[in-house]
């Protein structure tokens, strides 16, 4: 059910993307009539937050993401890279000149790493650039294993060339890597065994197409056939390891645009064709699984949008109309989808094109299903005068942060950062020097990755002395 529309008259290309509180984070997609464009922050509700103003007409329209203290990172199409506070205001900026739609995860130490065209340019929380690494054609989907001193990257050129997968340490020795006679720029999936699933054809033959899952040393544990891959297909993995794909294979005599489960063994679960034309169900991005396996996805180009259940049926569909759909949704607390359309670069008339979906019986973390659940309690006392207790629950095991920030979202105290079994906790946090005022408390449990987001909780506290 479509719970509210909101229209944003320049587009969505990329985003939204979610932070703490369900807050919503985009910039543009087409050129401002003005000699000014935006990136914005809405509610969960629909309802502006604020406005950051860019000093171009050219589309705030790569990216976004969210650092671990809430730091939002964009990038202007003038390839300048942007952060801010949570509230809006800018913490720093700086020229990059990186590719165009550049993907640029963030590392466990906050170290954010831009692929340029020859270089990964290495760039701190505070926006100085710490090292420039060599990498001759490095293409701009790169991500981190899961403890976070690996990184795996492609190598090679444009989209339907042949290229490269490797794997390096954070200063780009290479470890391993492996041959392609023709690959895409889809974000590779690293899974909790570090095992890596990408898409790419054979080494030799362009035309052998398939999804590949490679070892920790880059060995293949096995790869699965498709007829083609579009550019910017990526594989993503539910809670029960299943790999879930978009890909076209041969059904029937046939060549259908398809959505395909794997288990975690490289077996067929199931495979889910499409009826119709080519261009309707053409979903060139990754996919999305929520707790429940429920898939989700839409067409790049004027189809629709939909939710796949985890047998690969179609629970239902929502109709775009003229728009398109490059980008993946986001999915809040309480299991409400969140997505943004566009036209094209030139349209400057988007109207109802940031869509809130929900589904009843769609969560995260569906209710009742944990006797133990994500939980972060109000601390105690609170107002407080120099310390306060903090009570909070983990219904898994995980690295755990708890941290204290002021109103312009700076990091000023660490109360926890570890990996912590499943339970139940209460620490103290003491004030030290801090001043009296208004403070938040976040706590952020890095979920196993594949999975569908971090879980964020932030509270508010009260510094009276």
């Amino acid at each position: 059910n479509v719970i509210w529309r909101k229209d944003m008259p320049l587009g969505i290309l990329y985003g939204p993307v979610i932070g703490y509180d369900d807050v919503l984070y985009m910039g543009e997609r087409a050129l401002s009539p003005a000699n000014v464009n935006y990136f914005y922050a809405v509610d969960k509700n629909g309802n502006d937050l604020w406005a950051f103003q860019t000093s171009t007409n050219l589309p705030n329209n790569s990216g976004p993401i969210i650092g671990y203290d809430s730091t939002i990172y964009f990038f202007s199409a003038t390839r300048r890279m942007y952060a801010l506070y949570f509230d809006g205001s800018l913490k720093w900026e700086q020229n990059l000149w990186a590719n165009f739609r550049p993907f640029y995860p963030v590392a466990k130490n906050g170290d954010i790493y831009v692929a340029l065209t020859d270089t990964i340019v290495v760039v701190s929380a505070g926006g100085i650039t710490k090292d420039t690494l060599l990498i001759p054609d490095v293409i701009p989907a790169l991500v981190f294993s899961t403890g976070g001193d690996t990184m795996f990257f492609k190598t090679g050129g444009f989209y339907q060339q042949p290229g490269n997968i490797s794997a390096s340490d954070l200063q780009g020795n290479v470890y391993w890597s492996h041959h392609f006679a023709m690959q895409n720029w889809g974000i590779p999936l690293v899974d909790n065994s570090n095992k890596l699933y990408v898409f790419g054809s054979d080494s030799i033959n362009p035309n052998a197409c398939f999804l590949y899952c490679f070892n920790p040393d880059g060995t293949v544990n096995w790869r699965y056939q498709v007829s083609y891959f579009l550019n910017h297909a990526a594989p993503t993995i539910d809670k029960n390891g299943n790999i879930l794909l978009n890909a076209r294979k041969i059904i029937n005599s046939e060549e259908r645009n398809c959505i395909i489960s794997l288990d975690y063994y490289g077996n067929e679960n199931w495979v889910m064709p499409f009826e119709g034309d080519w261009n309707d169900h053409y979903i060139n991005h990754g996919l999305v699984c929520d707790a429940e396996g429920k898939v989700y996805g839409g067409a790049t180009y004027q189809g629709n949008f939909y939710c796949i259940d985890s047998s690969g049926e179609i629970l239902w569909t929502l109709d775009l109309g003229e728009y398109e759909y490059d980008s993946c949704p986001a999915i809040g607390s309480d299991g409400t989808l969140y997505i943004g359309l566009h036209i094209s670069s030139l349209f400057q008339n988007h109207q109802q094109n940031l869509i809130a979906i929900r589904d009843e019986a769609n969560a995260i973390e569906p209710p009742g299903t944990e006797i133990l659940n994500y939980r972060l309690e109000q601390n105690y006392p609170n107002p407080f005068n120099s310390a306060t207790h903090i009570r909070y629950a983990i219904p898994q095991s995980g690295r755990v942060t708890l941290k204290v920030y002021d109103l312009r979202g700076k990091a000023v105290a660490t109360i926890v950062d570890c990996y912590q079994n499943r339970g139940e906790y209460e620490v103290l946090f003491q004030a030290g020097n801090l001043a009296s005022g208004i403070y938040f408390y976040q706590l952020r449990i890095f979920v196993p990755v594949g999975q569908t987001g971090d879980f964020v909780s932030t509270k508010k506290l009260l510094l009276l002395k």
